[in-house]
């Protein structure tokens, strides 16, 4: 900031502290303008008997008095001094003056030929006036220096009058010097007065400033909260529609090559199959990973706690991840601590799984170790590498939606950078959370805590799941309507589910969902969520419900992750799966519907 934005930030605030400086005296003289002419009535009164030059000085008083008391009372506008406070000003130094001269030049009156109890009551009077100078004037002691000096330069004339007019009575032209003297004992406390109302009114324009810097700071931190809002909500919408895109194609091509490897193929259409398998399987995880935090923002995770061995959990992560581990010949162990937990175990298989990819997946030797340790009342779980590791200014960020430090190719190996924020959220969901502890070329640990449960409140391990094929036994024959307005999909679903044995109808619009149900009872709808002309699956579910005055089974297969949509969908009674879906999940849930 230059001088001259400094010298005139300073001038307007001088001009401001003027204008309310104005403003106070003017409501003063607003109460104290009819006690002052009332007291310069009773003064006329007490020396009435002095001739008529007591009522020409009451009547001047009067004027004065009574102009002053219109003036404030209907032409005075406080929006005046704002606009030009020096005018006002001026007009006060000229108003005031006048009043000072006016009450100063009774003592020449009352001077002469008074008697002692008249002159007393008179000296009373102005005592009373000038006293009540500081009141009046203290917020602005220049208006009491030109009222003080007016009356003080007309007691000088009013002395000299005396002592030339009753040489023989000092003690009535001795008492203009005492008003003097009393005047400027008067100022004095003026400035005293006026100094505090100076800080005072400086203080609350600082304050009135500070509030109005807040305000503006608060209306641009909610402005920066709606944009940030719309903005999450326009990357949910966009996600939702990118991976609901992606999902259908990927979903289809699931169906066909499950059909394909349960055909008879020569070993190299085997290996080609299989490839196809894994870059399928490789585009799945992305968009389970785009599923898992759309769920999420969603707010449809809600942890369900129970006590779970914490091992048994872990050894499953190794059967399932140790393929990766060993396939970059690199160590994964795990360490045993017999401890159980008391948590959503899904939600910490979810955290852990996140976490040990992520260490498989920047570990280029050495080694991952996953285990836990006893603290207190808590479990510690932690997952350990011999990674890369992380700059500890990076340790935050690395928490943060789509980061990815070491991937600025945008390697799809190396995912999208959802699993550490989608492993924080899950794990603040159950009151804990994730910390880290890294050094560059060295490795990392992630760590965070559950609560600790005795052994004995163990639940039984689940039974071992069935295979759809010993599922399918008495599913066989049920009439399943598929409703999907996509082709490759419904031919998909269909070639899939008659080679498992149901008698299939497909439909690609609502409309033709219900001729179907009409012809055919069916005992299972499939549809998808998202359809032509802005219509859904749960609408065509209930349509179909009530032609068939019954509650027909209903699995939602969809692949739209937007999270509103998702909290809708969980609140209906419906079945849901994400696109893509695992043929043998679909067959194995169809399954368990016909069979309830």
């Amino acid at each position: 900031m230059n001088h001259a934005a400094v010298d005139d930030r300073a001038s307007d605030t001088d001009r401001q502290i003027l204008v309310e400086q104005i403003r106070i005296v003017y409501s003063l003289l607003t109460r104290s303008g009819t006690m002052t002419l009332f007291l310069s009535a009773f003064v006329a009164l007490v020396l009435r008997a002095h001739g008529p030059i007591v009522w020409w000085w009451f009547a001047l008083q009067a004027t004065l008095k009574t102009a002053e008391i219109v003036e404030i009372r209907w032409f005075y506008d406080p929006a005046m001094v704002e606009a030009a406070p020096q005018k006002m000003l001026r007009r006060l130094y000229v108003t005031q003056s006048l009043h000072a001269a006016g009450w100063a030049s009774v003592l020449a009156i009352a001077g002469q030929d008074v008697s002692a109890p008249e002159f007393v009551f008179v000296v009373m009077a102005l005592g009373g006036v000038l006293s009540g100078g500081v009141t009046t004037y203290g917020a602005l002691p220049k208006v009491h220096a030109v009222y003080v000096a007016t009356f003080i330069f007309v007691s000088i004339l009013t002395a000299i009058y005396l002592i030339l007019v009753i040489p023989d009575r000092p003690a009535f032209y001795l008492m203009p010097v005492l008003a003097m003297i009393y005047c400027v004992g008067t100022y004095m406390n003026t400035r005293v007065s006026g100094e505090a109302y100076h800080r005072h009114i400086s203080l609350s324009l600082a304050n009135t400033e500070l509030a109005e810097i807040l305000a503006i700071q608060v209306e641009l931190a909610e402005a920066a909260r709606r944009d940030a809002e719309a903005a999450n909500r326009a990357k949910s919408t966009f996600l939702a529609s990118a991976s609901h895109d992606l999902r259908q194609p990927i979903h289809a091509t699931g169906l066909f090559l499950s059909l394909l490897k349960n055909g008879k193929l020569a070993p190299e259409q085997q290996v080609l199959a299989s490839n196809a398998a894994n870059a399928l399987n490789a585009s799945s995880e992305m968009l389970d990973a785009l599923l898992d935090f759309s769920r999420v923002e969603a707010g449809v995770v809600v942890p369900h706690p129970q006590v779970f061995a914490f091992d048994d959990l872990v050894r499953q992560l190794e059967t399932e991840l140790g393929p990766l581990a060993d396939n970059k010949r690199i160590v994964f162990r795990v360490h045993e601590t017999g401890a159980h937990a008391l948590a959503d175990q899904a939600l910490v298989r979810l955290v852990l799984l996140n976490l040990i990819s992520n260490a498989i997946r920047y570990t280029q030797k050495g080694g991952v170790l996953v285990g836990a340790r006893r603290r207190g009342q808590q479990l510690l779980a932690e997952v350990w590498d011999t990674g890369i590791g992380i700059a500890p200014d990076k340790l935050e960020l690395i928490f943060e939606e789509f980061a990815q430090l070491g991937n600025p190719e945008r390697d799809r190996v190396k995912g999208l950078g959802l699993g550490l924020a989608i492993a924080r959220r899950m794990a603040r969901l159950m009151n804990s959370d994730i910390a880290v502890r890294s050094a560059p070329g060295r490795g990392s640990v992630f760590r965070f805590s559950l609560p600790l449960a005795p052994p004995a409140q163990a639940r039984p391990s689940e039974p071992a799941r069935r295979s759809p094929t010993v599922l399918l036994e008495g599913a066989k024959g049920a009439q399943v309507i598929v409703l999907d307005d996509d082709q490759a999909i419904r031919d998909g679903l269909a070639a899939l589910l008659g080679q498992a044995g149901y008698a299939v109808q497909v439909a690609e619009t609502v409309e033709g969902a219900l001729a179907c149900a009409a012809r055919h009872r069916p005992d299972l709808l499939i549809c998808d969520y998202r359809l032509r002309e802005g219509r859904d699956g749960t609408e065509a579910v209930r349509m179909i419900r009530e032609q068939q005055s019954r509650q027909v089974a209903a699995l939602i297969i969809t692949g739209d992750t937007h999270p509103d949509r998702i909290a809708a969908a969980e609140k209906e009674d419906m079945h849901i799966l994400y696109k893509p879906v695992d043929p043998d999940r679909i067959l194995e849930k169809l399954a368990t519907l016909v069979r309830s």
